[in-house]
């Protein structure tokens, strides 16, 4: 299913994206197809997203991209607080991208948030809890508003296999991973890569500003 408007060879290109992904899955490319008929639409982000959200709960459902799934690298380290995200597409002209994001059991991301980007989360395989803050005091010390930071927990919940999770931009959240392996598919409006986002020291209540995960082009194929 090509995007609508665009002829065979050009919409072959655009559904390739990053690394020209000649073999993508036909349930990808529907619903890059789908999001791009979106994009067309005089819509907000938020509104276009949620609107999107029935083909992203198919696209979660395929079996075939679950099984492809299970030998999609992780070379995130926690410890080293170093982060990876696959890149199966970047839209060469709305500039949304689609992401998968791999964690071992155990892992934990820090809190964090996207900065300006809006992130869609649909968890594809495993489970974690996922916590949610926000800063009560903005910061007081030497550097403004990075140090003497406060955050409040709002609240937790647990996510499974077909979950889908709206992360508006600066929301302030930690994921802790379950006993398996999850894998996570991201839909973002922007390369998170290519966007500054804070993480929390919530014991130290400081906050450090720093480019999203590496993006890793990774096929589909």
């Amino acid at each position: 299913m090509l995007a609508s408007g665009l002829g065979q060879t050009e919409g072959r290109r655009n559904l390739n994206g990053i690394g020209g992904n000649p073999g993508m899955l036909s349930s990808v490319e529907t619903f890059i197809s789908e999001l791009r008929t979106l994009y067309a639409e005089p819509i907000d982000d938020l509104t276009r997203f949620e609107r999107a959200r029935p083909a992203l709960q198919k696209l979660l459902e395929d079996p075939e991209l679950k099984a492809r799934a299970e030998t999609w690298p992780s070379r995130t380290n926690p410890d080293a607080g170093y982060y990876e995200n696959l890149l199966f597409y970047e839209d060469p002209e709305y500039g949304f991208v689609i992401n998968a994001l791999i964690k071992e059991p155990g892992d934990e991301t820090p809190i964090h948030d996207h900065g300006d980007v809006l992130t869609v989360y649909g968890v594809l395989t495993g489970g974690e809890t996922v916590k949610r803050y926000r800063r009560v005091e903005n910061g007081a010390g030497p550097n403004g508003e990075d140090e003497n930071i406060e955050l409040e927990l709002l609240g937790d919940h647990e996510v499974s296999p077909g979950y889908i999770d709206f992360v508006p931009p600066g929301d302030i959240h930690v994921e802790h991973n379950g006993p398996d392996r999850t894998v996570g598919i991201i839909v973002r409006n922007g390369n998170v890569g290519k966007n500054l986002q804070s993480w929390y020291d919530a014991e130290a209540g400081t906050r450090k500003r720093r480019y999203g995960p590496t993006q890793v082009p990774h096929t589909l194929d």
